[in-house]
């Protein structure tokens, strides 16, 4: 499933880009959806930006504005976001009240940059200035001459000033002479769409993940066998788990792992990122069904090969062992973004160790490769009864989940 975000750049007054704002798009139509609610657009602004395109792709490396509606910040979503690599630009129709600047100014000691967005001034909003960083000023609605009066109060708090909506060389020059320090608009550079590709998550999986986690005390069990369901989920859990804001993240050996290294609050508020960004999820197609059963095929034959210490690993190994088809990328970028160990890497990159040889194994039963079969089950010395009971086991497992 392909999924869409646009940036526009931001250029100082050299014209040189210093940043980018990041746009919802649900299309290659190169506009907001107008029936999608800014929450929600923030939601999956975030999900395509950090866990399916990748925001290094994106900002090459350079600061992000992205908009954030009031409900996202009180809630503290944002946390899902470094805040090292974003400016929060608060949306301007969220009002100056005290319990805004509460949740704004504890934002700000957490280290996060905010920007106040399509900026109209007014006296109530004097006391939010220490906060922030950046004031953006769209030029069409709020004349350059209208500001004017306003520049020193903003310099007296080192506020920088974005003119946006820079639709001439004529604006250019006002905006530059009356003292702004960055600009953005139609003069320079329309946005650009980026387009990504999404797995695609099992909506009955992802409900009960979310039913789970917002328990009190939940179980960790149950959680990571719903994630085994879904292999959308632990692709966007394990990217992550190893994103910027968890840079001393050791290497990641399962599904269970991962949910403990996370923690409860963590873990909470990135199910509940994801359920906003899915209101309207698609049933997994063929190929996820058949990468989940080879999952499942590798977990079941690993212990059959006597490997039972690297059965996660062996889940782990099938249930990625198609990411690049499905993301059509290749394997090795793909598995850049992951904290897999070193086994299940040179097992998917290098083709090499035995849960290489599990793999192998797996996909030569599931297309009656018998040769190759045979040579397995007598290297290991595996009986046909087993490997028919463990294959049943599988196939099992697989029916229920496409039941549900």
């Amino acid at each position: 499933m392909k999924v869409y975000t646009a940036r526009q750049p931001i250029l100082n007054n050299r014209k040189h880009v210093v940043a980018y704002e990041l746009l919802f798009r649900d299309s290659t139509k190169n506009c907001f959806p107008s029936d999608v609610a800014p929450d929600i657009a923030t939601a999956k602004l975030l999900i395509n930006s950090y866990l399916n395109i990748g925001l290094e792709t994106m900002t090459e490396g350079k600061p992000a504005l992205i908009n954030f509606p009031m409900n996202i910040l009180a809630e503290h979503l944002v946390n899902m976001a470094p805040y090292k690599n974003i400016i929060v630009e608060v949306l301007e129709s969220v009002e100056p009240t005290d319990e805004n600047y509460q949740v704004l100014a504890k934002l700000s000691r957490q280290g996060f940059s905010l920007a106040l967005d399509d900026f109209i001034y007014s006296p109530a909003w004097e006391r939010f200035f220490p906060l922030i960083k950046l004031i953006k000023v769209d030029i069409i609605a709020t004349p350059l001459a209208s500001m004017a009066y306003l520049i020193p109060l903003f310099r007296q708090y080192k506020i920088k000033l974005l003119a946006e909506k820079v639709e001439t060389y004529q604006d250019f020059l006002e905006a530059q002479a009356l003292g702004f320090d960055y600009y953005q608009g139609y003069f320079f550079y329309k946005p650009e769409i980026f387009i990504g590709i999404e797995i695609g998550s099992s909506h009955p999986f992802l409900m009960s993940i979310y039913s789970e986690v917002i328990k009190e005390d939940y179980s960790y069990k149950k959680l990571e066998r719903y994630f085994e369901y879904d292999m959308d989920l632990t692709y966007k859990l394990l990217r992550f788990v190893n994103s910027v804001w968890f840079s001393h993240t050791k290497e990641i050996k399962s599904i269970k792992q991962a949910i403990a290294y996370l923690g409860e609050i963590q873990l909470r508020k990135f199910v509940c990122l994801i359920v906003m960004a899915k209101l309207n999820p698609e049933k997994p197609t063929v190929l996820i069904h058949n990468t989940i059963l080879r999952a499942r095929l590798c977990e079941k034959f690993a212990k059959l090969m006597g490997l039972n210490q690297l059965s996660e690993y062996a889940f782990l190994t099938g249930l990625f062992s198609t990411l690049d088809a499905i993301l059509d990328r290749p394997m090795a970028k793909v598995l850049q973004a992951l904290p897999l160990a070193e086994e299940i890497n040179n097992a998917l990159l290098n083709h090499t160790g035995v849960l290489a040889e599990c793999l192998d194994f797996v996909i030569a039963y599931s297309e009656g490769n018998w040769d190759v079969i045979n040579t397995f089950s007598q290297a290991y010395n595996i009986s046909p009864e087993s490997l028919i009971s463990s294959s049943d086991e599988a196939y099992q497992w697989l029916s229920a989940y496409k039941a549900t």
